[in-house]
């Protein structure tokens, strides 16, 4: 998708860092000649190694996403989600026993621990062809289009839906684990799209985002992005910085002349 230029950045909240866990959200993208696909994850700060499923999940997940739109899918399909859920759940269920050595009575719940601990985490993600643009996610986080932003959740008690809980159903999952469409755009009336985690929906409510790429800086170094967050969370002159949470933002935008 030449058409567009695209950036991601991902930083550690200020609560992570004052209690030495790492960065449990992940971010990655997929593109070919007509398709683009972009996902953020965020991993249940609970769980002792969730960024291990949220780096997977991004990954498997926007390689998934570009082989279903290379094959033909619509970006709002009901058949793209549909693969893209079976095909995350196969690979990360072959992980996830992998990781799960069975001993006699103890199978199924050492499967359940290691899903719990590595493999909870929420998806947002967008899909790009020259005639539309979707947005889907399995959780919270941010999402905008051309400044339309839509926060995803919170959920009640902090315990939104993860794909990890699908690993450990033995019947096709509920739709409350699976993709959920959230918007669908002409792709020749989109100038700019953002998707994010929860921790970016945060920050989008205590001060405005576009500053953070309008100079398009962060289209040419890809470091340029994470940076600008790291400064946001800096505390200074008394004040607290902005960001508590871990937060990743990736933002797609059309190049000049297209």
């Amino acid at each position: 998708m030449r058409a567009f230029a695209i950036a991601g950045g991902s930083v550690t909240g200020r609560a992570h860092v004052a209690t030495g866990k790492p960065n449990q959200d992940a971010f990655a993208w997929a593109a070919g000649p007509g398709a683009l696909a972009c996902v953020a994850c965020d991993g249940c700060g609970s769980a002792p190694h969730s960024e291990v499923g949220a780096q997977l999940g991004a990954r498997l997940a926007a390689a998934a996403l570009l082989e279903r739109l290379t094959a033909g899918d619509a970006p709002s399909s009901a058949a793209l989600r549909a693969a893209v859920h079976a095909e995350l759940c196969a690979t990360l269920g072959e992980l996830a026993r992998a990781m799960s050595p069975s001993m006699s009575g103890y199978g199924s719940a050492r499967l359940a621990r290691t899903v719990e601990d590595c493999f909870l985490f929420t998806i947002v993600a967008a899909v790009v062809t020259p005639a539309e643009t979707a947005i889907l996610a399995l959780g919270d986080g941010l999402l905008a289009t051309d400044g339309d932003v839509v926060r995803l959740g919170p959920f009640p008690n902090n315990e939104p839906p993860y794909l990890g809980y699908a690993l450990l159903e033995a019947a096709p999952p509920p739709p409350r684990l699976q993709l959920q469409l959230q918007r669908v755009v002409p792709t020749a009336a989109l100038r700019t799209l953002l998707i994010g985690t929860d921790g970016a929906a945060e920050l989008a409510a205590a001060r405005p985002l576009d500053d953070l790429w309008r100079d398009g800086r962060c289209f040419a170094n890809p470091d340029v992005l994470r940076r600008r967050l790291t400064v946001l969370r800096r505390e200074g002159a008394g004040q607290p910085g902005l960001i508590v949470d871990d937060t990743t933002l990736v933002v797609v935008t059309r190049r000049e002349g297209n």
